[in-house]
Order: structure tokens, then C-alpha cells, then sequence
């Protein structure tokens, strides 16, 4: 058993806020909360928090975990801390094009067209530098949009006589020709011939991602969007025991024009398998989200990704067999669509156990926020995205926008229980205290406000990445706060959350994870 003491620990249990001291079980659950010279007994382990804070573990509720390993492990990095400009892009890829065998896909991943000092996406001629003797493919940060090189586009067959795939954009140059970059269900024309990545591979990349999120203190995560292949390896890692952090998994159901059959449930100790994801739009800071009123630059309105009557049909398959749905809306129009299927489903089967989620709810109106509130739609959304991609909201995003963008507040004051995440790796770093300052203060990447009216309390920002995190996924009773019964997933901070001021969150540093009770992970 061990006795955590000599700190200050938050629960994130409404009923007891605070604690003297917790006390884990050999089971690797806690056994109590209380005052220490109560739970003090022999033969304990005792860790003195020294003045620390101790708090549940983060749970990271939207976190693309297979693909975040995969940029960890195998994909070559072309975000803007180490590629700054396209020439530094291509020859990053040109480095590791050289090192593989020609023929041989070279796919990279993180650009940002509106932080490159050249302000535009990469081309197929910029991808063609780098090789013609590989095909190339780069996903920009948002996982909406890609760029491909010319073989690539040769072997995808894209030419100027292809026609824009359903929910997708084939963007072309002023004489038809396709410039290389696809938007949404486009990229699935190259992405499809991508050999998948072994079973080992994918494990490796699960492997390295968790690593990574122990280090900042996150023991339950939500990777929405796995493929079926990835699942599969998930259950595999579940079964030996390997999976590091508790995952809760949202297995996409359609990959371009090909629909994916229900996964089978599945419900561990660190694994579930009960819910379905579908994507409705695309995203904000690629300017394909599906809005009411024009982008800023682009002139355009986003991306349906479904037609409603199919959209629909493919949602009751998933609600009347006891799924939970997680669905990527941003835009208002997106929103609309989603919310009003959600309403059919619940109209056609009332179900008040199976609460659906929104992924994102980026810019929904108070009519919407309403609506979800009276259905108990929940929100998985991105503070995160504030000062990671503020660049690229001011430069798309129509000014109006702005004072309701990820909007948590509004969200919150409607009743929506609301968690937050981070997306990684759409953005370049998922340290969760950075979601828990931006939630706070609404800071944009060059330091102002942005939404301000936005903002929540340190102690709702801290719940929304923790308890809710376990209520979205359906694990509240046994994660999210520090009560006797739950898994002892615990992190230990070098200072207050609740009582630091937000321009000084990031001087906060994680000393310590525990999973059930473990010591997993320890700042050197």
C-alpha cells in the first residue's frame, strides 16, 4: 500500500475538493481519503508530496495516439519548430527519401501553410524536389488537407479530368491542373495506396506515444478515428497487457468511400471499444469546416462530408446497436446537420443512458448549445488550438467568429459536459497544461485575446481535463477523480494548477505518474 501525504492534493470530487492524504491499495485502487494519522499503518510505503500537489491523471479526451506515435517513430516531421520554410520541408523529406529504397512511399506530416513565411500550401513541384523517384505525401497539421508529389499523383491516377470526390477538393491551377494539395476525402485517392503499416509497427508507435503522454501526466486518453487495422492492435497490446495508458477508442466508420462495420465492444480495465466516430466537415485552420458565411482568404464555405439522408442512415445503424457516437463538427452548418440527426436518433429510439458526443463544437450558435444540452450531448473541444493555431484562425476564420470559437464558457453555461484535449499531433505540443492555460486566460499564438469572454475558472478548466474526460468516454465511475474504488492514476505537480496565475502555468513541470497505483514515469 502506499500513503500520499504532505502536499496538496485535489480530488476533482465535488463532495471532498481536498485531502489530507490518499491511501492506494496493493489492487492499484484507492482505499481511502482522509487525514493521515488516520490511514497511517505499518508496512506502507509512504511518499512524502513534499509541498507538491497531487491530481488525478489527465485524461486527454480527443488524441490521435496511433498517429501521434507514428510522427514519433516513423513519418518525418515537418512542423514549423524544425522545418521553418519549404526548403527546409523538402529537404527533411529529401534526407529520408535518399535513405529508402526507390519506389518506396515517403510520407511526412505537420505542416502549416500559415506559419511558413511563404504563406501557401506545398505543390506537387515543391514535394517533386525533394524526389521523383518516390512518391510523396505530406498531411498538413489538421489532418484535413495533404500535398503530393507527382508520382504520387500519377500512381492515384489524378489528373486534370478527375472529378472532386464526394466531401472532397482536388485544388488546381488556373489551367486545370491539380496543384498536388487535397482536401478531405481527396486525400484517400493517394492515401489508399500507402502500404499500411505492419502490426508491429503500429504497436511500436502505440508504444512511444504513451511514453510520451506519461511524461506529461496523462493516464486515459481518446483516440478517435482508428482504423480497423489499428484497433486490432490495440486489442492485441489490451491482451498482453502492454497498453500503458487507459484508451478509450472511437473507431472511424468511413475511410473515403469505404464503410467500416461496427467494431466489436470491448470493455477492459485499460481499453474500450463502445463507440463509433464519423467526421461531418472538415477543419477550422484548413478553411474546410463546413460555415454559414464565407471564409476570410478562400472565399469558400468548407466541406460536408456526408450527405444527411446517408449520414443519418449510418448514425441509427450505430445508435439503435448501443453506440455511442463521437462526430466531428466544427462549422455551424456542420453542427446543424449533426445536431438534428442526433434528434432523429433520439426521437425514432429514446435513449438516455447513450449520451453522444461532439467533437470539436468549434462554432455552434446558442440554439445549438441548447439543443445538445436538452439531448446531453457532451463536447470534446480544443482550447489548445488557441495558441497553437491562432495564426491560422485570424488569417480564415470570418471576424464575427472569433468571440465564439471553441467557446467553453457558452458551453458550460448551456450545461454540456465539456472536456477538453488536445488533437495531437495537430498541434505541436499536447502538454495538457498548456489546454488548461489557454481555457483560462485565451491567448492567441502572438498573445492576445481571443474570445475572451470565453474564458473558465482554473477549477473547471482542471475538471475538464480530468473527471469529464472519464464521463465522455463512460469511465466515471472508476477514473477522473480521487475517490476509494477508482484506479490510482494519479499525477504529481511541481506546483498549484488552481492557484497559479495562467501566465505562469508553464513554469509548472509534472514530477510523477502513477498508473493503479505504479510509479510509471519520474521527472529526472
Amino acid at each position: 500500500m502506499k500513503l500520499f501525504y504532505n502536499g496538496i492534493i485535489h480530488t476533482m470530487n465535488p463532495t471532498t475538493p481536498k485531502t489530507d492524504a490518499l491511501l492506494v491499495g496493493d489492487d492499484g485502487r484507492i482505499a481511502a481519503l482522509g487525514d493521515r494519522r488516520d490511514l497511517d499503518r505499518p508496512n506502507l510505503t509512504r511518499i512524502d508530496l513534499a509541498g507538491r500537489t497531487l491530481i488525478p491523471g489527465f485524461n486527454d479526451a480527443h488524441v490521435h495516439v496511433a498517429w501521434l506515435g507514428m510522427l514519433l517513430t516513423r513519418l518525418v516531421d515537418c512542423r514549423i519548430h524544425v522545418a521553418p520554410d519549404i526548403p527546409a520541408i523538402v529537404a527533411r523529406l529529401a534526407e529520408r527519401a535518399q535513405a529508402q529504397e526507390g519506389g518506396s512511399w515517403v510520407q511526412g506530416i505537420g505542416y502549416n501553410e500559415a506559419l511558413l513565411p511563404e504563406g501557401r500550401h506545398l505543390t506537387r513541384s515543391d514535394l517533386d524536389q525533394a524526389s521523383t523517384q518516390h512518391p510523396i505525401v505530406v498531411t498538413r497539421t489538421c489532418g484535413h488537407v495533404s500535398a503530393a508529389n507527382s508520382l504520387a499523383l500519377q500512381l492515384a491516377g489524378i489528373t486534370c479530368e478527375t472529378p472532386d470526390p464526394p466531401g472532397g477538393v482536388i485544388l488546381r491551377d488556373e489551367q486545370g491542373e491539380p496543384t498536388g494539395v487535397l482536401q478531405e476525402t481527396a486525400m484517400t485517392l493517394v492515401s489508399r495506396l500507402i502500404p499500411e503499416p505492419t502490426a508491429e509497427e503500429t504497436a511500436n508507435a502505440i508504444r512511444a506515444a504513451h511514453r510520451h503522454q506519461l511524461s506529461l501526466g496523462i493516464t486515459s486518453a481518446t483516440d478517435p478515428a482508428p482504423t480497423p487495422a489499428q484497433v486490432a492492435v490495440y486489442r492485441q497490446l489490451a491482451a498482453a497487457g502492454e497498453l500503458a495508458v487507459r484508451m478509450n477508442l472511437l473507431p472511424n466508420i468511413r475511410d473515403g468511400a469505404t464503410i467500416n462495420p461496427l467494431p466489436e465492444k470491448f470493455v477492459g480495465d485499460t481499453l474500450r471499444i463502445d463507440s463509433v466516430k464519423f467526421f461531418a466537415d472538415g477543419g477550422m485552420t484548413s478553411a474546410t469546416a463546413a460555415i454559414s458565411i464565407p471564409y476570410r482568404e478562400t472565399g469558400t464555405k468548407g466541406v460536408l462530408i456526408w450527405e444527411s439522408e446517408e449520414l443519418a442512415d449510418q448514425m441509427w445503424a450505430a445508435h439503435s446497436a448501443g453506440y455511442r457516437i463521437g462526430t466531428h463538427a466544427n462549422g455551424d452548418v456542420a453542427l446543424e446537420q449533426v445536431i438534428r440527426i442526433y434528434e432523429l436518433l433520439h426521437e425514432r429510439d429514446p435513449r438516455p443512458d447513450l449520451r453522444h458526443r461532439i467533437e470539436h463544437l468549434a462554432l455552434p450558435t446558442p440554439e445549438h448549445l441548447q439543443r445538445c444540452a436538452r439531448l446531453g450531448v457532451m463536447a470534446a473541444t480544443q482550447t489548445v488550438f488557441l495558441p497553437a493555431m491562432g495564426a491560422t484562425f485570424r488569417r480564415y476564420m470570418p471576424e464575427v467568429c472569433y468571440e465564439r470559437a471553441y467557446g467553453v464558457r457558452a458551453m458550460l453555461d448551456a450545461g454540456l459536459t465539456v472536456a477538453l484535449s488536445t488533437d495531437a499531433p495537430v498541434v505541436p505540443d499536447d502538454n495538457p497544461l498548456i489546454g488548461l492555460k489557454s481555457a483560462i486566460d485565451r491567448l492567441d499564438h502572438a498573445g492576445n485575446p481571443l474570445g475572451p469572454g470565453q474564458a473558465v475558472t482554473p477549477y473547471e478548466a482542471l475538471y475538464a481535463y480530468t473527471q469529464a474526460g472519464a464521463i465522455l468516454s463512460g469511465d466515471e465511475a472508476n477514473r477522473g477523480s480521487l475517490a476509494p474504488g477508482k484506479w490510482a492514476d494519479l499525477a504529481v505537480l511541481s506546483g498549484d494548477p488552481l492557484a497559479t496565475p495562467p501566465e505562469r502555468m508553464l513554469e509548472l513541470a509534472v514530477d510523477a505518474t502513477y498508473v493503479a497505483g505504479t510509479l510509471v514515469y519520474e521527472r529526472g
